[in-house]
C-alpha cells in the first residue's frame, strides 16, 4: 500500500483478510459449493475493490500483491496453499491473546450483507475464471504485473485499485444497476 492509504490493524473499518475469506467459506458451505485457494484469493480481492470503489476505504488491512495468476494476498495464499488447486477444507486461522483459534468474519451486518452481494456477483465463477477477469488490460493488477515486469511480490497500489473500482462502480450507477457487478 501506498504510504497515504496505510491502515492500522485497530481499524475497525478495515478487517482481516482472513475474515472475509472466512465469511465466503461459510457461504460456500451454505451453498453446497466448494472454493479453491484461487477462487478465494479473487473473491476477496473483488470484495476489497468493489468496497474500496464505493468508500474509496480498504476493506482488508494487507496489500495485494500482483503474482503472475492475478492479485494475492500473501496472508491468504500461505494460509491455504496446502490445498493446493483443490478444495479448502478448512478455515483460516490465527494467534492472537486468547490463543490459536478461527479468525471470525466479520460481525457488522452492511459488511456482511455487501459481501453476500459480492458472491452473488462472483461466487458462481472458477478460480481460473475469476483469475483471467483479474488480467484486463485496464485493472490494477495488469498494470502493476507490466510496471514490473512480472516481478513476484510487488505490492498493487490501494490508490490503483480504488480508482478502477471507483470507475466501475460509476459505471454500474450511469446503467442504473444496483449490484455489484
Amino acid at each position: 500500500m501506498d504510504a497515504s492509504s496505510t491502515v492500522t490493524l485497530e481499524d475497525p473499518n478495515v478487517f482481516s483478510p482472513k475474515a472475509i475469506a472466512n465469511f465466503f467459506l461459510d457461504l460456500a458451505a451454505a451453498s453446497g459449493q466448494s472454493i479453491s485457494p484461487m477462487k478465494l484469493q479473487k473473491l476477496v480481492y473483488y470484495a476489497h475493490g468493489w468496497y474500496s470503489g464505493y468508500t474509496q476505504q480498504p476493506l482488508i488491512n494487507e496489500p495485494v500483491e500482483a503474482w503472475q495468476y492475478g492479485p494475492v494476498i500473501p496472508s491468504l495464499y500461505h494460509e491455504f496453499k496446502r490445498f493446493g488447486s483443490g478444495t479448502i477444507k478448512g478455515k483460516a486461522t490465527d494467534f492472537d491473546s486468547q490463543g490459536f483459534g478461527e479468525v471470525p468474519p466479520p460481525a457488522d451486518p452492511n459488511v456482511r450483507a455487501f459481501l453476500e452481494n459480492v458472491w452473488k456477483s462472483y461466487g458462481r465463477y472458477t478460480g481460473i475464471a475469476l483469475s483471467e477477469m483479474t488480467h484486463s488490460a485496464d485493472s490494477p493488477w495488469h498494470e502493476t504485473w507490466t510496471k514490473c515486469a512480472g516481478m513476484k511480490g510487488v505490492d498493487i497500489p490501494f490508490s490503483s485499485i480504488a480508482a478502477h473500482f471507483k470507475t466501475a462502480v460509476e459505471k454500474t450507477q450511469a446503467q442504473g444497476q444496483v449490484t455489484t457487478a
